[in-house]
């Protein structure tokens, strides 16, 4: 495979998990966004602050053989 192939590739997967799509990979796995809302979270010394949403790639591998 060749660089440009690779940078393709790469770029495809990212382009269709900005649209919230799921890639599946026949023999890899599948690539999905995962939306986190919100959160509250208690720190240590008892301050309570406010987590953003985010975004982030969840991987599945294919476990057929």
């Amino acid at each position: 495979m060749t660089n440009d192939f690779l940078k393709a590739f790469g770029l495809t997967i990212r382009d269709q998990i900005i649209m919230k799509n799921s890639v599946e990979i026949k023999g890899l796995g599948t690539f999905k966004a995962e939306h986190t809302s919100q959160q509250q979270e208690r720190k240590g010394d008892g301050k309570l602050v406010m987590l953003p949403p985010k975004d982030s790639i969840e991987f599945k591998a294919d476990m057929e053989e």
